[in-house]
C-alpha cells in the first residue's frame, strides 16, 4: 500500500473519530438538557401542586372562619348574654370578620371561589354537628349556654388553624394562620373566664395552643 493511501485511510479513520466523539457530546449536551428540562417540569408540577393544597386549605379555613362569625353574629344579635358578656364578646366579631377577609384575599388572588357562609341557624346548627360542636344556635338556653358554643367553635378554628401550620407550603400563610391561631387563643382564655368558675386559673391556654380538630 502506498504512502498516500496509508495516509488517505488514516485520515478517514481520525475523521470518523472525530465524528464519533463529536455526536457523543452532542447526544451527551442533548440529554443534559433534557434531563434539565424534565427536573424543571417536575418543579413547576411540584409548585403547582403545593399551591393547588394551599387553595384547598384555605378554602376549609374560610368555612370554618365563616361557621365561627356567623355563630358570633347569632349570639350578639340575639339578648342571650348578660351585659358583662356581651361587653367582653363584642369585639371578637370584629376580628373574626377581619381574619374571615385575610383568609379571603389569597383565595381570590388565586383564582378560587371564595365559600359560602350558613344560610341559616338550621344550616348553622348542620355544620356544627359535623363538627361534633355540642352546642346548637337554635338550642341555646342562657348566656352560659352561648359562650360555651362560641368556645368550642373558636377551639374548632385553633385546631384547624394548627393544622394548616403544618401543611401550608407558602411562608406568608403559615404567617397568617399563626397569628389567627394567636388571636382565637385569646378569644378563648377570655370566653373560659366568663363561664364558671370565673377563675383566672381557667383562663390558662392550651399547651401549644393547638386546639381541637
Amino acid at each position: 500500500m502506498s504512502e498516500a493511501a496509508l495516509c488517505t485511510r488514516r485520515q478517514a479513520l481520525r475523521g470518523a473519530a472525530a465524528s464519533a466523539a463529536g455526536a457523543a457530546s452532542a447526544a451527551g449536551a442533548a440529554c443534559t438538557g433534557a434531563l434539565a428540562l424534565a427536573t424543571a417540569a417536575d418543579a413547576v408540577a411540584a409548585t403547582a401542586s403545593e399551591r393547588a393544597l394551599d387553595v384547598d386549605r384555605l378554602t376549609r379555613l374560610v368555612r370554618v372562619q365563616l361557621l365561627l362569625e356567623y355563630c358570633y353574629r347569632q349570639v350578639l344579635d340575639s339578648s342571650i348574654l348578660t351585659p358583662q358578656a356581651r361587653a367582653a364578646v363584642a369585639p371578637f366579631f370584629g376580628q373574626v370578620r377581619s381574619q374571615v377577609a385575610a383568609l379571603s384575599a389569597p383565595l381570590r388572588a388565586a383564582g378560587a371561589a371564595v365559600p359560602p357562609g350558613p344560610s341559616s341557624v338550621a344550616q348553622a346548627d348542620r355544620f356544627l354537628r359535623r363538627r361534633r360542636v355540642g352546642g346548637r344556635l337554635g338550642q341555646l338556653r342562657g348566656s352560659d349556654d352561648a359562650l360555651r358554643l362560641l368556645l368550642a367553635m373558636e377551639q374548632v378554628m385553633i385546631g384547624a388553624q394548627f393544622v394548616a401550620l403544618m401543611k401550608l407550603s407558602d411562608p406568608e400563610l403559615v404567617e397568617l394562620c399563626a397569628r389567627i391561631m394567636a388571636c382565637g387563643a385569646q378569644h378563648d382564655a377570655i370566653l373560659r373566664l366568663l363561664l364558671p368558675p370565673h377563675k383566672a386559673s381557667a383562663a390558662a391556654a392550651y399547651g401549644l395552643v393547638q386546639g381541637l380538630q
